[in-house]
């Protein structure tokens, strides 16, 4: 009889430590349902055209926001006019830190701080900011906006560089919300039903862009030419197998279901210097361990190289 109480007691104490713990990792709405939070935004700069300063991006190995920012800055061969600075996340103390100091910073906090951006619900990456007067100008941490941003940059000229066109904003942001950040929706709901919610949703916008490509004429999601709606949803789906199916809970069906979508996966990956941007090593090291919440264990599940993921499917 003991023991039944120590182990109801026990499931409402862990229930409500990981409630606290949720709050911190993923803030929701009163129903459970994930809710991203606002980052910096810069409000006076729409381009960067006829700028000259030279910008910094701070990126993470694991965060798919960072990644979309990445793809530009790779597609784009931005490398003399934005320099790259990657950060690792320190799961002991949940923060992001440089590999050497920065301007006399350890971590991002600490540069956070330097830029006077202190009321931040936490200090996040992408990050993109430059000097004025030899100090931090933060200008943006919102990955949709550096995208903008470091698109309007006139890169090194390249026979072989890519264009990347622009799209319908609407496109973008049912991308945006119902599958970069449906999966967040999915592995941080609070409750079944905001979980089933979340899924139905998520799996519907994969439907409409599998059919969508199975339309368009061309190899990208809005036809010919590649757009930003390939950079935003490239990082979620490239993921997929190994991070969100399982850890996220995306399971309501498998991405190899999406047929048109696993072959433009393919496609967008065999561009040049895309695979430079993926590191599935470091993925399944920082998601399975950071996010404790959602794997307590902190356990490492065996699962394929990226390599063998994309390989061709048999005809």
């Amino acid at each position: 009889m003991k023991n039944k109480y120590i182990i109801n007691f026990s499931k409402k104490f862990w229930f409500w430590f990981w409630g606290r713990l949720m709050d911190g990792f993923a803030p929701s709405d009163i129903q459970g349902n994930y809710k991203r939070p606002k980052g910096i935004l810069i409000d006076k700069i729409n381009s960067f055209e006829n700028y000259n300063e030279h910008f910094f991006l701070l990126v993470g190995n694991s965060c798919p926001w960072c990644h979309r920012t990445l793809l530009v800055h790779k597609l784009k061969n931005l490398s003399k006019r934005v320099k790259v600075i990657f950060l690792e996340a320190d799961i002991n103390s949940g923060q992001w830190v440089f590999n050497e100091k920065f301007k006399g910073c350890k971590t991002l906090n600490q540069l956070y701080k330097k830029g006077s951006k202190h009321n931040v619900f936490r200090s996040t990456l992408p990050l993109l900011f430059n000097f004025q007067n030899d100090q931090i100008n933060i200008l943006s941490n919102e990955s949709s906006q550096i995208v903008n941003l470091l698109g309007s940059i006139k890169g090194e000229s390249s026979k072989n560089k890519l264009k990347i066109t622009n799209c319908s904003q609407d496109l973008l942001k049912a991308i945006q919300t119902d599958i970069n950040d449906g999966v967040y929706k999915c592995g941080f709901a609070r409750n079944q039903r905001s979980y089933e919610k979340a899924s139905k949703i998520l799996f519907k916008a994969l439907s409409k862009i599998d059919t969508e490509l199975d339309n368009k004429i061309g190899n990208w999601i809005c036809g010919e030419e590649l757009s930003y709606a390939d950079i935003y949803l490239f990082p979620t789906i490239i993921r997929w197998e190994l991070i969100y199916k399982n850890l996220f809970k995306c399971t309501e069906k498998e991405i190899s279901d999406f047929k048109n979508i696993i072959k433009w996966r393919l496609k967008f990956f065999t561009l040049s210097s895309v695979s430079e941007t993926c590191f599935d090593s470091e993925w399944k090291k920082d998601y399975y361990k950071a996010l404790f919440p959602l794997n307590p264990n902190q356990i490492i599940p065996v699962l394929p190289s990226l390599e063998e993921i994309m390989q061709p499917m048999p005809k």
